[in-house]
């Protein structure tokens, strides 16, 4: 039976010049799970006193509790799914930004495309962006999809009104923080202990000793896809 699916995508490409990976990842969910899924993440930002967007860059250990939260509710809600694409920036983006945006987003959805679901994939909304990306970015996916998928629509939102882009900014940010080493003390001896111990809860609680792991396209709670491996 065909089903409805919402996809929410955001991207991280670290303007660190010495971080050598970039990361573009996605929320999903059942089309009809999403205003319920919303509700609870509303929620949880009302219960800890956060009144507007979060996501990795707003991360600060006075609302610590909030942040925990927000990753145990994720792994604790079946009905929500991640997948990141991991790349690093010097094989590809130095190449050409825009073939590269289309490249990583096409890793990034065909795996997680099944028939006969629809899709409706919503981009972070950037300020720099041209609508004729996201045109190209529709027909790229439409052509190179698997059959029987459809593309019902792929827009712009607002991270500012989109919890869910904002829970995948933070996930994404999470998995990025680890790949780029930062969580290595060796290596950023300054770097910030509480976004360490977000990430190493995170990836205890997905059963792993640290982020820094690629998965099997299978993998259906947290699928990871280092590009180019």
């Amino acid at each position: 039976m065909p089903r409805d699916v919402n996809i929410y995508c955001d991207e991280s490409r670290y303007s660190n010049p010495c971080d050598p990976f970039l990361v573009i990842g996605a929320m999903k969910c059942q089309r009809e799970k999403k205003r319920e899924i919303v509700r609870q993440l509303d929620a949880l930002k009302h219960e800890h006193g956060i009144g507007g967007e979060f996501g990795w860059k707003s991360v600060s250990k006075n609302k610590g509790d909030f942040y925990r939260a927000a990753i145990d509710w994720f792994l604790g809600c079946d009905d929500l799914l991640f997948r990141c694409v991991v790349a690093r920036k010097d094989n590809l983006w130095s190449r050409d930004d825009e073939d590269g945006f289309y490249v990583v987003y096409h890793q990034l959805l065909y795996h997680w495309l099944e028939a006969p679901n629809a899709y409706h994939i919503y981009l972070d909304e950037k300020r720099n962006s041209k609508q004729w990306q996201v045109d190209v970015l529709k027909r790229k996916t439409e052509d190179y999809m698997p059959g029987g998928c459809t593309v019902a629509c792929v827009e712009e939102v607002s991270s500012r009104e989109c919890t869910l882009v904002q829970e995948a900014d933070f996930l994404i940010g999470c998995v990025g923080y680890a790949w780029n080493c930062h969580t290595d003390r060796a290596c950023y001896p300054h770097g910030s202990e509480f976004k360490r111990e977000l990430c190493y809860r995170l990836a205890r609680g997905l059963g792993r000793p640290s982020l820094c792991f690629s998965t099997w396209a299978s993998e259906r709670k947290f699928n990871v896809f280092h590009f180019g491996e």
